[in-house]
């Protein structure tokens, strides 16, 4: 509650406050809504990553009793999920401030400003993604010994086995039982996973009970949006360490074009990437609700399938509304900025203080 509240207090002063408060105070609210999301996204993640590798608890008539709190706070996912989200968060950032602030360069913006919020995004960018790499390959280890059955959907893998392909693309076939189409490295995600070409790598086919339950999660769309988190992820490392390269060797002023373009086409890179990533994790615990504990049916409540389809689409739809709504004024604020419009009165700013302009 306290990191909500931190939140709520201070969120319209970090957002609205820059020409109406002083400029201490307002670092000062900035600073305290990052503290709040921390906050907000600790135990979150303490309590997802709970659901994926559940730990210090006993079960006591089909009733899960806490018996070990430290233990359950600090399962064994927690801080590989708290780490490769507080990155990706930071790369959100990165990638949004970079890409607005290419897009301003485009429109012939040179402000100070704008070349220094370009070159930190860039530089922030090029430092945190080869650590989220590193994180994610080290995430990706902890699932493999905790969900096997995720991993190996993530894959595509139907055979447990080793020299295990990195499969770039296929079209998972759940009711045959394979892969359409395969376009593979040979032997690299054994060497990912198990680092070693011969390494087994657990296949979908060992998570089928001899009465033919299913005990894996979906194939196709973990398999997709596994992808789409780790090409995303390539793309920023190849925007950023390029742009690090060019603002080591021409400076903000001289970038090419092609590499704004570029960049302010990656401004929402972030977003898609979490996004990808939470759809990667959650459809991959299935069947399960809490691994090992709950599966998602023994919990589905009495409710008729129209209204959850409904409330899920509208869910989907205001979701959707709001993303376009933020991309458009973030985008409209960029282009009305770089063309040096002038602010409303009570927006100019002296010494920190916004005040009215005499005359108007």
């Amino acid at each position: 509650m306290t990191a909500f509240f931190l939140e709520a207090v201070f969120l319209g002063i970090m957002l609205f406050g820059a020409s109406r408060v002083p400029g201490w105070l307002h670092t000062l609210a900035t600073a305290l809504v990052a503290f709040g999301t921390t906050m907000s996204a600790f135990w979150i993640l303490v309590l997802n990553s709970w659901m994926h590798t559940p730990q210090g608890f006993e079960l006591r008539d089909g009733i899960v009793h806490a018996t070990d709190w430290w233990a359950i706070v600090f399962n064994p996912s927690m801080p590989y999920r708290l780490g490769h989200m507080l990155l990706a968060s930071g790369l959100t950032v990165a990638f949004l401030i970079a890409g607005i602030s290419a897009l301003r360069l485009l429109l012939n913006d040179r402000s100070a400003s704008v070349r220094s919020t370009f070159r930190v995004g860039v530089i922030l960018g090029a430092v945190l993604i080869p650590v989220q790499i590193l994180m994610g390959d080290l995430h990706g280890l902890n699932t493999l010994e905790h969900q096997p059955q995720k991993v190996a959907a993530m894959e595509g893998n139907w055979e447990t086995g080793g020299n295990v392909p990195l499969l770039l693309f296929a079209i998972p076939d759940e009711e045959a039982r394979t892969n359409h189409f395969e376009i593979g490295i040979p032997n690299l995600a054994s060497i990912i996973l198990k680092h070693d070409p011969a390494g087994v790598v657990p296949g979908l086919n060992d998570f089928v009970t001899a009465e033919g339950e299913v005990l894996h999660p979906p194939v196709a769309p973990v398999f997709w949006a596994f992808r789409i988190m780790v090409g995303v992820g390539m793309l920023m490392l190849l925007a950023s360490w390029t742009g690090a390269f060019l603002l080591w060797r021409r400076g903000v002023d001289a970038m090419p074009r092609f590499y704004l373009y570029a960049m302010s086409g990656l401004a929402f890179s972030g977003w898609i990437a979490t996004l990808a990533g939470w759809y990667t994790t959650e459809i991959g615990r299935q069947p399960w609700l809490v691994q090992g504990v709950l599966t998602t049916k023994a919990a589905v409540a009495d409710v008729p399938a129209p209204l959850v389809l409904t409330t899920l689409v509208v869910y989907l739809i205001v979701y959707a509304a709001l993303i376009l709504a933020y991309m458009g004024v973030i985008t409209y604020m960029a282009r009305k900025a770089a063309r040096g419009e002038p602010l409303p009165k009570d927006e100019r700013v002296k010494g920190g203080e916004a005040m009215a302009v005499p005359g108007e």
